[in-house]
């Protein structure tokens, strides 16, 4: 079973196809290998990894910043001997893609933002404080997202319903250990959205110069669209895919939309 040390947090891994490093992630590795490393592996080779607190990686003491996860991810490299890569995330993978590419410039060859925000307004921040109760209740945690005003009575599902539904939504749920293993595992990876805001990283956020895509789904809130929309204002170059029909699981739901952006995006850009 491979692990690596990176920087005195274990974390387990899994490594598909062979060429230029391309890491994708998030919380636990398993999804990628369902619905992302048959298709990039064909090109790439494709690293998926649990994050600290998840599958059978370490779980250290919190509680956790945005910068932890992204040390993280350059000690993981580092342990294999990586010096650049392609790097892609979702939800919590897309802050940590972002937190990496202000604080470790010159490790990626692209960037996949995708699926979250760039900072918290105080509606995105009061449900962020629900949700770490939530999980430190054992309550079930992100069945939806924020809502976009006080106007709304509730966010929209993370998950399409049908997929959700579905028989191979219900077993793909079933895998792994989705946030985290433990009570306050899931807890910590929620908490560190608190003092997530890359407004104060703006000066670091123009000077990116490999090329940049941000993901988002139709059907995520308001103010999660108007975020993709503010981060690609401040990297130079970066563009933004809006996938028609999909909520914040789109890398799951939508799997082949969201497979065809990333690679046509690479494919623009040449990193092969």
């Amino acid at each position: 079973m491979p692990r690596v040390d990176a920087g005195g947090v274990e974390l387990y891994y899994e490594s598909i196809g062979e060429g230029t490093p391309f890491v994708l992630h998030a919380h636990d590795h398993t999804p990628w290998l369902f619905f992302q490393a048959p298709v990039f592996s064909q090109r790439y080779r494709v690293l998926v990894y649990d994050r600290r607190g998840t599958g059978r990686s370490a779980s250290p003491p919190g509680p956790w910043s945005a910068a932890d996860l992204a040390r993280d991810l350059a000690a993981f490299l580092d342990a294999l001997g990586i010096e650049r890569a392609i790097v892609g995330g979702s939800s919590l993978g897309g802050v940590m893609t972002a937190q990496f590419a202000v604080d470790h410039p010159g490790r990626a060859l692209a960037l996949i933002i995708g699926h979250t925000v760039p900072y918290l307004d105080p509606i995105g921040r009061a449900w962020v404080e629900d949700e770490v109760r939530a999980a430190r209740e054992g309550r079930p945690v992100i069945a939806r997202q924020p809502r976009s005003s006080d106007d709304e009575a509730e966010g929209p599902p993370t998950t399409d319903p049908a997929f959700a539904a579905s028989a191979f939504g219900r077993m793909v749920a079933a895998m792994g250990s989705g946030l985290g293993r433990e009570r306050e595992d899931v807890a910590r990876a929620i908490a560190v959205l608190l003092d997530w805001d890359q407004r104060t990283r703006k000066t670091d956020l123009a000077k990116i110069e490999v090329p940049t895509l941000v993901l988002v789904g139709e059907r995520e809130p308001r103010l999660t669209i108007e975020g993709s929309r503010e981060w690609v204002s401040w990297i130079p170059g970066s563009e933004l895919v809006m996938l028609l029909g999909a909520h914040h699981a789109a890398p799951r739901e939508a799997a082949p939309a969201w497979n065809a952006a990333v690679q046509g995006f690479l494919d623009r850009h040449g990193v092969r």
